[in-house]
């Protein structure tokens, strides 16, 4: 059923997005490098702890661990890059840069995994994306720093945005070419143990110090921890549940980008701009065209 990949889309939109929204604030607190380690060590434990209820007879193959093992290091890259961007940019440009990754991964599926998408499928799928790139920008902010700071300041962070937004494009077509052949736990696991090898392993070589401390595993981490560990899961149960289904439940899960805004909105008691209010309905017609037409 059509339903079960958007909704498993949205509910990881909505686990990303706030996970995405709390780690601002601990990135400030240990930077960004050890804020990704460490959300990947949780999710991880996470997910192994999940195991013996969700997914207790794990079903592996080799080509499809071969590709969530690249598909690992690329997202612990893409993770970098994105914490980066947010540290470095303003949020209002690398925002809807980032969370173009769904346009990367619905093209690559369709040239590399063969996905077909009809015609009211693509519409809606790129209504989505661009009601998320309207509604995470604010013109307000831009025009404050590009009066305060000059030009100089809005291209900060960029390069690290379309990075991440390439990266993960390709991690989630990795993900949709093994979530059919293996486990439910098997795809977040080997991309959260991937990551966090790489993770510490590469400290050293990039001048980063992950000794731990137990500010390591405050109440942020552990929270950020699991919603990427139930996002991931809702995300590859979509996947599995609609053949075709990675282009829908990739454009879905960008809405994250929307979710971490809103929080910004609710939380700031900010006005949405026109644009915003625009992105706002260009997403909700998205996802009802694909509701319709999703069969």
């Amino acid at each position: 059923m059509a339903y079960i990949p958007i909704a498993a889309g949205l509910v990881a939109a909505l686990c990303w997005g706030t996970s995405d929204y709390l780690s601002r604030s601990q990135s400030e607190k240990l930077g960004s490098y050890k804020t990704v380690v460490y959300s990947h060590v949780v999710t991880l434990v996470v997910l192994l702890a999940l195991i013996p209820w969700i997914d207790p007879h794990l079903s592996l193959t080799p080509p499809a661990l071969e590709v969530l093992a690249v598909a690992g290091g690329l997202n612990l890259i893409a993770f970098l890059l994105l914490y980066r961007a947010f540290h470095r940019g303003v949020v209002s440009v690398v925002a809807p840069i980032a969370y173009t990754y769904p346009a990367v991964t619905v093209i690559l599926s369709v040239a590399l995994l063969g996905t077909l998408v009809s015609p009211a499928k693509v519409v809606a799928i790129t209504g989505i994306i661009l009601g998320v790139i309207l509604l995470s920008t604010r013109f307000s902010e831009l025009k404050g720093q590009l009066g305060g700071r000059g030009k100089a300041a809005l291209t900060a962070g960029v390069g690290s945005a379309v990075g991440c937004s390439t990266f993960f494009g390709m991690v989630y077509v990795g993900v949709g070419y093994a979530a059919p052949l293996v486990s439910l736990v098997i795809p977040a696991l080997m991309l959260r143990g991937v990551g966090a090898s790489a993770g510490f392993a590469l400290a050293p070589v990039l001048g980063q110090d992950i000794k731990p401390s137990l500010a390591d595993f405050s109440g942020t981490i552990l929270v950020m921890g699991v919603l990427e560990a139930a996002g991931f899961l809702s995300f590859t149960y979509g996947i599995i549940a609609g053949t075709g289904a990675l282009p829908m439940v990739a454009a879905l899960s960008g809405v994250g980008g929307a979710v971490a805004a809103g929080y910004g909105l609710v939380l700031l008691r900010e006005r949405l701009e026109l644009n915003q209010v625009a992105g706002v309905l260009l997403a909700i017609a998205g996802v009802f065209v694909l509701l319709y037409f999703g069969g």
